[in-house]
């Protein structure tokens, strides 16, 4: 990712600093420029007396201002911070997630604050959800208050996804200098006692499968220390469970529809409702093998 920007979204509130200081300490580690990007959308407005159409109104000179200001006070707080990142600032016209979708077309990362999840905007819809869905790149959800030393969690399934996943928690990993914690959820059939004999072999093969696809990250990172476990449950409950202690949790993202968020709520979607630590989604787009890129 050293020749692709990353894009953070920024509004500067305690959240988007949070995800703008995470964004900034990775650009020091993998070189890449940043871009804060600050979207707003100004709805039209009509009289309550008019009786003909209104054109929009959009923002004033004052608004506009302001907003500059903002901008030209983190720009300035990262070079303080972080003098050997290239930062640059952008305003769009528009809705946050469409316009952090847009600008991460070409992004190697689109990072977002996350505060915990709350009842309302969960029914309504939030910005990290809506990017998290679409986005071409992965996508980080900044949260929490991290140990240095806690662990980066990977989710392992069957999905396509899973080289990704597993290249993007074993390169953090790496970075920070800590053990990745591989988990694979497995639900048993319904009906089954769970410890009869052939869910016991069940987990004694899902087990070794789990082995044998991390055997190749090993190789490529030996320096990491790496567990592996399969817990018995639903991979959503499963890895928001294990996120507790992570400094980040990583996990495939699946495209949204609308009817399948409704009846079955996605590994991300558990996790942007539950967990407590930071959140990397990442998407099928460029799958990372243990040979390469």
């Amino acid at each position: 990712m050293p020749n692709q920007k990353i894009v953070v979204g920024y509004d500067g509130s305690p959240d988007a600093r949070k995800a703008a200081r995470w964004a900034l300490d990775e650009a020091v580690r993998t070189e890449a420029p940043v871009e804060l990007l600050y979207a707003y959308e100004w709805p039209s407005y009509v009289p309550a007396a008019a009786m003909m159409p209104a054109a929009a109104v959009y923002p004033d000179a004052d608004t506009d201002d302001a907003v500059g200001e903002m901008l030209t006070s983190a720009l300035a707080a990262a070079s303080d911070s972080h003098p050997g990142v290239r930062v640059r600032a952008r305003v769009e016209h528009g809705t946050a997630a469409v316009a952090l979708t847009q600008r991460g077309a070409e992004a190697g990362l689109i990072v977002v604050g996350g505060p915990r999840h709350n009842p309302v905007r969960a029914l309504l819809g939030s910005t990290s959800a809506s990017v998290s869905a679409h986005a071409r790149c992965p996508v980080v959800v900044v949260r929490g208050e991290p140990r240095a030393t806690d662990p980066v969690v990977a989710g392992v399934d069957d999905a396509p996804t899973s080289g990704l996943v597993l290249g993007f928690a074993f390169e953090q990993a790496a970075v920070r200098g800590v053990a990745v914690r591989a988990v694979h959820g497995w639900t048993p059939p319904d009906g089954r006692d769970l410890l009869c004999e052939a869910n016991l072999r069940a987990v004694a093969a899902e087990r070794e499968r789990l082995e044998g696809v991390l055997a190749c990250w090993r190789r490529r990172f030996p320096w990491v220390p790496v567990t592996s476990e399969v817990v018995v449950g639903g991979p959503g409950e499963v890895l928001a469970e294990a996120a507790a202690g992570a400094q980040l949790v990583v996990a495939g993202a699946r495209a949204r529809r609308a009817l399948r968020v409704v009846l079955r709520p996605s590994v991300g979607r558990h996790l942007l409702h539950r967990a407590r630590c930071s959140i990397a989604l990442v998407h099928r787009g460029r799958l990372i093998t243990p040979e390469g890129r």
